[in-house]
């Protein structure tokens, strides 16, 4: 009998009633992850399996292990109760995805403890956009925090669409008394106070606070023409060009160190003014991000199924019904906007072919319009089966970073954008989300995602990235009004306006 066998490790549950996860949240004080499914009330049917679960994984739990990936180094920390599986302590100058694999393949097997949850334990995190460069992209490193973070969690709260939740946690008889801590932790669950209706609350910053654009709006409109060049000289067919916005951190530092998240505040107005299925809050070292991202990069099942669901194509909701119509149908019959989705298709499918089984890629939907509280977005479905035992690592390496965020074909595209940009992007355009113990993957694009950077002395940084994709019909200005669209559902809630 192996290792796994001898350690019998598995999933204790408790049924929980009146669950409210923003509570949960409030009350833990460590590192966490909150993985927050919602869609608002006329969401399309097409959406509803993606809002189906959410998670909330405290990271201290007595069988824990952090991964980090910075400076192309990997620092894996080790509880005591799980080197039996990981391994020591220690730090390896290994590329990113490798790391993953290894701890991937020593990852104790865990059923799905319940019926359509994938998540069954795990590890939890991002896996930020220069990890490209494991893939043929830029060579560079996020700049103030790490490439990568994902953490074995070994406790969550899931509840489900219709309410229902519950407890989990991993036990195993070869460690009796971290389960012993984990069995308590179980029967400890409860529901704090209903975090206050944020809603009528005050934006975390005064009335008219500018979020400063990294470049002016004129350099952004020159970059796409620039874009466009490369595009006229068959460098590429599409690229993604992005910038950044960063935010004032004034009036935080006194507030930081004093039991307090304002990160999370800002996070709940977010959500309650914008539902989508792949919400995500974490709070990891120094890190917070706060991802109100409509968008699923891939989801890998236990059996080996693969979905993709790109997103190309956004319009700005009005509030006039008939206008807001008008504004869908435009979106759905737009040639560029098409053409913009369609050629993402096609370079998912030959990212998806490099691990699937061969003639088990196929579309589902192509450029499909859903709506959501602030926007309307081009939604397609590519499908795909990988063979027995592929490592999960491997299939998001091969289509790593988003396509939706490189361009086509990719490996041009993404080294005319860093040329244009010449800056990391960090978390933004990577990926967030979830490699289950159960050998099932489920990770968002990070899009209208705030990323905030904070040490002992207060917050260092505060920036929001957004972008588009460039073809050979776009307009400057065009493309620049999509970029503002695309911020107005994060910064809106933080009481803040673009400034470039």
């Amino acid at each position: 009998m192996d290792d796994r066998g001898r350690l019998s490790p598995r999933i204790a549950s408790r049924r929980l009633d009146g669950v409210d996860l923003a509570s949960i949240v409030r009350s833990e004080d460590g590192d966490l992850v909150w993985f927050d499914s919602a869609l608002p009330d006329d969401a399309p049917a097409s959406a509803t399996p993606r809002a189906r679960w959410s998670v909330v994984a405290p990271c201290d739990g007595p069988f824990a292990v952090r991964f980090r990936h910075e400076a192309r180094s990997a620092v894996i920390d080790v509880s005591p109760a799980a080197r039996s599986w990981f391994g020591i302590v220690r730090s390896e100058d290994r590329p990113a995805f490798v790391v993953l694999d290894d701890l991937l393949a020593a990852t104790p097997h865990l059923d799905e403890p319940l019926d359509g949850l994938g998540f069954a334990l795990g590890w939890v995190g991002f896996l930020g956009y220069e990890l490209g460069r494991e893939s043929g992209g830029p060579d560079r490193t996020a700049d103030g925090h790490a490439d990568a973070d994902l953490r074995f969690v070994d406790r969550a709260v899931v509840v489900r669409d219709d309410g229902a939740a519950w407890a989990l946690a991993l036990v195993s008889d070869a460690e009796p008394a971290a389960s012993a801590a984990n069995r308590a932790w179980l029967d400890s669950v409860t529901t704090p106070v209903p975090a206050a209706d944020v809603v009528d609350v005050p934006p975390s910053l005064p009335a008219g606070s500018a979020a400063t654009g990294r470049v002016s709006r004129a350099a952004y409109e020159t970059a796409v023409d620039a874009c466009r060049a490369e595009i006229r000289e068959g460098n590429a067919f599409q690229v993604c060009l992005t910038t950044a916005f960063g935010l004032p951190t004034d009036g935080r530092e006194a507030r930081l160190g004093a039991g307090t998240d304002p990160q999370l505040d800002e996070y709940l107005r977010m959500r309650a003014a914008n539902p989508v299925p792949f919400g995500a809050y974490l709070r990891l070292g120094p890190l917070r991000v706060a991802s109100r991202s409509p968008e699923r990069f891939l989801r890998i099942d236990a059996d080996g199924g693969v979905l993709a669901e790109p997103i190309k194509g956004t319009r700005r909701r009005l509030e006039d019904p008939e206008a807001d119509a008008a504004v869908r149908d435009e979106l759905a019959a737009s040639v560029k906007d098409r053409a913009e989705n369609v050629m993402i298709v096609d370079l998912l499918r030959n990212d998806l072919l490099r691990t699937a089984l061969p003639g088990s890629v196929h579309v589902d939907r192509l450029c499909d319009v859903e709506t959501y509280a602030s926007v309307h977005q081009m939604v397609s479905t590519i499908g795909a089966v990988v063979p027995a035992g592929t490592s999960r690592a491997a299939v998001v390496r091969a289509a790593f970073p988003p396509g939706s965020m490189t361009g086509a074909p990719k490996i041009s595209a993404m080294a005319i954008s860093d040329r244009l940009e010449d800056v990391p992007r960090g978390v933004y355009s990577g990926a967030i989300g979830y490699f289950s113990a159960s050998g099932a993957a489920d990770l968002s694009v990070a899009i209208r995602t705030l990323v905030t950077v904070v040490a002992a002395d207060g917050v260092r940084s505060r920036t929001l990235g957004a972008g588009g994709a460039v073809t050979w019909s776009s307009v400057a200005e065009d493309e620049a009004d999509e970029v503002e669209t695309k911020t107005r559902s994060v910064l809106g809630s933080v009481g803040a306006a673009v400034s470039w």
